[in-house]
């Protein structure tokens, strides 16, 4: 590939210095070498090098075929579906007039893309324009595809037009669009806080390691298993070891200066045991149901026994004998508890391999989990610590909580919603475009129970939504706290469920539903860490994504203004990419980092490249090529602003700042939807 030509002057030195010569134009011409042709077959990379002296020839069409592939499409592909080779025409080479430039579909998606370039470059018409692309080949009868658009642009991109090209019942027509506007109560995004994970809690209610988050995890475990009928009989197991084992390390004080202080602070602990049972009646319930009836009566008893000896101790200690528990008396508190620990390690919970995890995705009573499930794991925690300490540590957690709660911005998730059937399933085939289940007016709770609104996902399905090629989710009015916390949760639910197929159906199932995910401006929520900063919680999905998608069939597609302060993880596991002008010194940099050194004199190019203009590299193409990319029809909403058409109209334009106004502070009738009495009774 030519990357540079330029006129050198050069002086001729003449022997007979009394003539005067003129200088001379030499011409040079500086190539990157990309690949290699034998006999019909081009491989990028090169094996042997040319010699001085070669001569250089002009390619011929054969040899153009040969590296790009013929210019008829019908010619290109070889109609096996399994080896598409390049058929997707994604623009036109910008050196060779009327040469198409294709990529290959599989390689492309297959191992992971990122689209780079400054605002206003065109990145986002190029995946507009490739998607657009893909729709309109005769063969193809369906993809799953998701945008995450964080500035509203796609919509119109995929909006069917009079001029539009694709074929009837295809294309840009057959798209699912989920607004974040919360004045669209009907299609918004609804994610229900039931879907998110232990991390997800923690991270978006800033539980810190210590109390809280213990505290955090306790709570919702007690909530789902509450709603679930699960039982935790091993957390009430470990809670009467533990105060076993404080009573046994107390008994284990050497210390000189602390044996008289030993009898008093056995008793205390065994008054906290004793009181267990009292303030929690559902863990005596669950103890004596599952444990046998003898296994909380005989800790009691052990505890009552401990607790006279530890008295007759402080008794002696009054009467002037100052030698604390003694030898004897030690050997008698082990005694009690040794048979007691033993009883509790041995319990089983005969339930224990079906119980509630706190990372599933299981339905529990919102206002519950604060007032009941949180108290109660504090609580719990105070059997092994100092109550004061625990409320204090734990209340800008709760006030937290309550803020999200109570905040309408966040009301998308955490709204006391109805626990209906197949609520994950129907989220999920609607968020990846699948169409509702063949049996879904049986399976799914009717409207009578759950009114339509309630959940915007829900609705669609029970109304039989068709299959959807691509499902554009528009983040654009999220509040920016919540960013990084949606994206990783719709992210990890797609890539559990992946995962999950595979391990239902084995390995024919396993990457049979190929998933292609649009990260739209995506350094505003896959950062790379620096240095103090916590990592956040979208980042480490993505990354995960990225090593483990391509396994099961889930594709990323990264698009990004500023690849300096993407993930280095991410950006590393992208095999193709599509370089649009980048002109920041520092992004620069960090992309020619990333991509082989053969190809450092082509990307000398990036920063004067013109708009719709790009740089195509990876596996995805037979040769790095510069590419005119096709134009997207229609076009995504990422136009210019025209300003010297604004100042120079004639009349002044009509601005309804009202009706915006009053959208964004709540005053629509719809945002002031209030679920009647009974639906409040059935938890909706």
């Amino acid at each position: 590939m030519v990357t540079r030509i330029v006129l050198v002057e050069e002086a001729e030195i003449q022997a007979d210095r009394t003539m005067v010569s003129l200088p001379s134009a030499r011409r040079m011409m500086k190539a990157t070498l990309i690949g290699t042709i034998d006999a019909d077959t081009f491989r990028q990379g090169i094996s042997s090098f040319p010699v001085l002296d070669s001569p250089v020839l002009l390619a011929s069409k054969d040899d153009l075929d040969t590296v790009f592939g013929p210019i008829s499409l019908e010619d290109a592909t070889s109609g096996d579906p399994t080896l598409p080779g390049y058929c997707i025409t994604v623009g036109e080479s910008t050196i060779v007039r009327g040469r198409p430039v294709r990529i290959d579909p599989d390689a492309f998606f297959g191992k992971h893309a990122a689209i780079l370039g400054s605002t206003g470059s065109g990145k986002s018409c190029t995946i507009a324009s490739i998607l657009q692309s893909i729709h309109k080949q005769p063969k193809v009868n369906r993809t799953t595809c998701v945008i995450l658009d964080t500035n509203g642009e796609y919509r119109s991109a995929f909006t069917q037009t009079s001029d539009s090209s694709a074929q009837p019942g295809k294309g840009p027509a057959n798209f699912l669009y989920i607004p974040s506007d919360p004045s669209n109560p009907i299609e918004r995004l609804t994610i229900p806080y039931w879907f998110m994970d232990s991390e997800d809690y923690i991270r978006l209610f800033r539980a810190r390691e210590g109390l809280q988050a213990p505290v955090l995890l306790r709570g919702l475990r007690l909530a789902k298993s509450q709603v679930s009928g699960d039982v935790d009989v091993q957390t009430e197991l470990e809670i009467l070891r533990i105060a076993c084992e404080q009573i046994l390390a107390v008994t284990l004080n050497t210390s000189p200066t602390q044996q008289w202080a030993l009898p008093s602070n056995i008793r205390k602990l065994c008054d906290d045991g004793l009181r267990y049972s009292n303030e929690f009646p559902d863990a005596r319930d669950r103890l004596s149901r599952f444990c046998g009836e003898d296994v909380l009566p005989r800790f009691e008893e052990a505890l009552r026994t401990i607790r006279e000896i530890a008295r007759q101790a402080e008794s002696r200690r009054e009467n002037g004998d100052d030698q604390g528990l003694g030898v004897t008396r030690i050997q008698q508190i082990r005694r009690e508890l040794d048979p007691i620990i033993d009883i509790l390690v041995k319990s089983e919970d005969p339930i224990s391999d079906v119980s509630i995890s706190v990372d599933q995705p299981v339905y529990f009573q919102r206002n519950r989990f604060l007032e009941e499930s949180l108290r109660t794991a504090m609580r719990e925690q105070a059997e092994s610590g100092n109550p004061g300490r625990i409320r204090d540590a734990c209340g800008p957690m709760l006030l937290r909580i309550r803020r999200f709660f109570e905040d309408p911005r966040f009301g998308f998730i955490f709204n006391q919603y109805a626990n209906v059937e197949n609520g994950l399933a129907t989220f999920l085939r609607d968020i990846l475009g699948l169409g509702a289940s063949p049996n879904a007016s049986e399976t799914l709770t009717k409207e009578e129970e759950v009114p339509k609104s309630h959940l915007p996902f829900y609705d669609r399905q029970r109304d039989e939504a068709k299959p959807s090629d691509v499902v554009i989710i528009d983040l654009s009015l999220l509040a920016a706290e919540v960013l990084e916390n949606v994206t990783a949760i719709i992210g990890r639910l797609i890539l559990e469920f992946l995962q999950r197929l595979g391990e239902h159906g084995g390995d024919k199932d396993r990457g049979s539903l190929p998933v292609v995910l649009v990260l739209e401006e995506a350094q505003n929520y896959i950062q790379q860490q620096r240095s103090g900063d916590e990592e956040s919680i979208s980042k480490v999905v993505f990354e995960r994504i990225a090593r483990e998608g391509r396994k099961y069939g889930l594709s990323l597609v990264v698009a990004s203004q500023r690849p300096s302060e993407l993930s280095k993880t991410v950006l590393s596991q992208c095999n193709s990419f599509v370089v649009h002008r980048l002109q920041n010194p520092e992004d620069l940099r960090y992309f020619k980092e990333i991509v082989p050194g053969i190809y450092g004199p082509m990307l000398d190019q990036i920063p004067a490249l013109a708009p719709q203009t790009a740089l195509i590299l990876g596996e995805c193409v037979p040769a790095p090529v510069l590419a005119k990319i096709r134009e997207a029809r229609p076009i995504p909403r990422s136009r210019d602003p025209l300003f010297y058409q604004y100042w120079t109209q004639s009349d002044s334009p009509v601005v309804p700042v009202e009706e915006v106004c009053a959208k964004w502070e709540g005053k629509n009738q719809s945002l002031n939807h209030t679920p009647s009495e009974s639906n409040q009774d059935k938890g909706i």
